[in-house]
C-alpha cells in the first residue's frame, strides 16, 4: 500500500536499485576507472608536478570514497522524515550510526581539498605578470587553510551534533518505517517528524556556511580564469603568440568549469534539497511524489 511522502517507492523500486547498482559500480570504480586515470596521469600528464600530484590526490581519495561509500557503508534517506538507515559491510547493529556518517563527512571533505587547490593553482599559473590577483605562496596557503577550515568544522559537527531520539524503537517500528527492517539493522533517527532534527540543526547550518564559502570561491576563480583571463589572451593579438602551456592551461580551466556545473546540479541542488526538506515542513506545499523523486536525485548524486 502507499505509505507517507511516497516511500512506497523506495521500498518496491529504489532501495533494490540503489543496491544492486553498487554492488556493480564500486569494482569498476575501484578496480578500473580510477587506477586508469592515476596511471594516465602519472605517466601521460604534461601538468606541472604540484598540479598533478594534487589530481592524483585527488582521485586515490574518489577511490577510498567510492569503496566506502558503495562497499561499505551506503546511506539512504527517508526525507523529509529526518531518518536515515544503510546497507553494507560496516552497517551491523554494533556499529554506531554516528560513526559511519561522520566517517563519510571525513572522506566526502576530503575529496574536496585537492580539487581546491588545484583549481587554485592553475589560476595562479594562468595570471600574466603584474595581475594583482597573482599571489604569493604564503597567502596562497592562508587561503587554502581558511577553506580547509571550513570544511573541517563540518567533521567535528557530525560527530557532537548527531544525536539520535529517545523514541528511537518506536519510530523505526511505525507504519511508515517499518518496512526498512527487512534492508538493514542500522538506523540514524534524528527525530519523529518533519523538521525535528534536535542538535543536528546547528550542523545543518554550519555546513550550508561551508558549501556557499567553499562555492563561491571555486565559481569565482573559475569565471575569472575563463572569462577574464581568456579575454586577455585573446585581446591584443596575443592569440597567435600564447605559448601552447596556455592554450592547454585554459583547456584545463574549460573542463573544469563543466564539471563545476555539473557539481552545482548533481550534488549541490539535491544535497540543498535534502535538507531543506529536513529542516523546513514543506509537505502542506510539496507532492508525495516530488519527495521519492528528491530521494531518488540524491542516490543517483552518490553514486
Amino acid at each position: 500500500g502507499e505509505l507517507a511522502f511516497g516511500l512506497e517507492w523506495d521500498r518496491d523500486y529504489f532501495v533494490d536499485f540503489a543496491k544492486t547498482f553498487r554492488e556493480y559500480f564500486w569494482p569498476i570504480s575501484v578496480f578500473i576507472v580510477h587506477p586508469f586515470t592515476i596511471f594516465v596521469l602519472i605517466w601521460k600528464s604534461q601538468m606541472s608536478l604540484d598540479c598533478k600530484s594534487a589530481y592524483v590526490a585527488h582521485h586515490i581519495i574518489l577511490l577510498c570514497f567510492d569503496l566506502y561509500n558503495a562497499l561499505l557503508y551506503q546511506m539512504y534517506p527517508l526525507a523529509p522524515l529526518p531518518i536515515f538507515f544503510c546497507f553494507g559491510l560496516l552497517c551491523t547493529e554494533n556499529i554506531s550510526s554516528r560513526l559511519l556518517l561522520t566517517i563519510l563527512a571525513f572522506w566526502t571533505i576530503a575529496i574536496c581539498v585537492p580539487y581546491l587547490f588545484l583549481m587554485m593553482r592553475m589560476h595562479q599559473k594562468m595570471l600574466f605578470h603584474g595581475s594583482p590577483f597573482k599571489l604569493s605562496v604564503r597567502w596562497q596557503t592562508v587561503i587554502m587553510l581558511s577553506l580547509c577550515s571550513t570544511l573541517l568544522a563540518n567533521l567535528f559537527g557530525f560527530a557532537f551534533t548527531t544525536t539520535e531520539d529517545t523514541e528511537k524503537e518506536a519510530i523505526i517500528n511505525s507504519p511508515s518505517i517499518a518496512w526498512t527492517k527487512s534492508f538493514s539493522v542500522n538506523h540514524l533517527v534524528l527525530g519523529d517528524s518533519v523538521g525535528d532534527v534536535g542538535d543536528f540543526f546547528y550542523e545543518l547550518i554550519l555546513l550550508a556556511v561551508s558549501i556557499l564559502i567553499n562555492f563561491s570561491f571555486y565559481i569565482s576563480i573559475t569565471y575569472h580564469s575563463v572569462y577574464k583571463i581568456g579575454r586577455q589572451m585573446d585581446s591584443e593579438f596575443q592569440s597567435h603568440i600564447r605559448s601552447k602551456t596556455q592554450e592547454l592551461q585554459l583547456r584545463f580551466i574549460y573542463s573544469l568549469t563543466i564539471q563545476a556545473f555539473l557539481t552545482a546540479i548533481f550534488f549541490i541542488t539535491p544535497l540543498a534539497l535534502l535538507f531543506i526538506g529536513l529542516v523546513i515542513d514543506l509537505t502542506p506545499i510539496v507532492p508525495d511524489g516530488l519527495f521519492a523523486f528528491a530521494r531518488f536525485l540524491f542516490l543517483v548524486k552518490n553514486e
